[in-house]
């Protein structure tokens, strides 16, 4: 990985769409509201777009965790600002710190983010595939009540 210095950010301009409010599978429509599953995800793609910047070839980055704090709502039709600020590396993990602003500067959410960066053929030994095919077949352990001899 390219090092990412210190308060190195990425910025992601968005427009709270209908499909950004609360709507659970299960529950259906909840608030008309930004949804925080939404901010996370917001939350995700700006660390992603700052990593980006900083990827060697043959490496790919993961998400590995994701905090949120909603602090505020908004509502369809309304602009934000996320913004991914990177705040520690530390071996092959970024962190960064996350916010989302309205433009009169009011904080509507904040938390973070880690990203794990991999060399692209360990990545794929692990989510590609041939990793979810060995997930969906179960080990040959011989039929039940006999003997594998």
């Amino acid at each position: 990985m390219i090092p990412v210095a210190a308060g190195a950010t990425a910025e992601l301009d968005v427009v709270v769409t209908p499909e950004m409010t609360v709507h659970f599978d299960e529950l259906g429509p909840v608030h008309p509201v930004y949804a925080t599953y939404t901010m996370a995800k917001h939350f995700e793609e700006a660390g992603r777009k700052l990593l980006l910047r900083h990827l060697e070839p043959g490496e790919a980055g993961i998400g590995r965790s994701v905090s949120v704090e909603h602090l505020g709502p908004s509502w369809v039709g309304d602009r934000l600002r996320v913004t991914a600020r990177c705040v520690e590396v530390q071996g092959n993990r970024l962190t960064c710190a996350c916010t989302a602003v309205d433009p009169g500067g009011r904080e509507l959410g904040r938390g973070t983010t880690v990203q794990a960066v991999l060399p692209e053929e360990a990545l794929q030994a692990r989510i590609g595939a041939a990793a979810r095919d060995r997930r969906r077949t179960p080990p040959d352990r011989g039929e039940p009540g006999h003997s594998s001899r």
